[in-house]
C-alpha cells in the first residue's frame, strides 16, 4: 500500500511510498511522539490518517466525504492503532473500522462533534 509520513521531530517524510506491512509498521513505529507527526495509508479504499494528539492518544482520520467536507473520526490508542493498520493490510475498508463518527471539519473538530452526540 501507499504510505506517506511526516515526523517533526526528525522533519523526515515520505510521500506515497508502497511498502509492505512490515515495512509500514517499522516507519509506524520509528514515528516521533511529537505533535505534528503523522502516519497515514492511501488505497484502502479510503486515505486514513493516524496524528499524534497527545500520550497515547492518536486522531484517526478517514477521508470520507471531502465534497461536504465529512471525514470520520476517532481516538485511538497507539496499540489500537497498530491493530487498524493490520487490519487495514488484511483488507478491512478503512471506513468500516468500530468507532469512528462523521465530523463535518469546516464547522467542528472531533471533540466538539464528540460532545453533541
Amino acid at each position: 500500500m501507499k504510505i506517506f509520513l511526516y515526523d517533526a521531530e526528525s522533519d523526515y517524510e515520505l510521500q506515497d511510498e508502497e511498502l509492505n506491512l512490515e515495512q509500514a509498521m517499522t516507519e509506524f513505529y520509528e514515528l516521533s511522539d511529537i505533535k505534528g507527526s503523522f502516519f497515514g495509508i492511501k488505497n484502502v479504499p479510503k486515505t486514513i490518517q493516524f496524528a499524534w494528539e497527545e500520550e497515547d492518544k492518536w486522531l484517526v482520520d478517514v477521508l470520507y466525504d471531502m465534497k461536504n467536507f465529512i471525514c470520520l473520526q476517532k481516538y485511538a490508542s497507539y496499540d489500537e492503532c497498530v491493530e487498524i493498520i493490520k487490519s487495514l493490510f488484511d483488507g478491512q475498508a478503512s471506513d468500516k473500522i468500530e468507532g469512528l463518527v462523521k465530523v463535518n471539519i469546516m464547522e467542528s473538530d472531533l471533540d466538539e462533534t464528540l460532545a453533541n452526540l
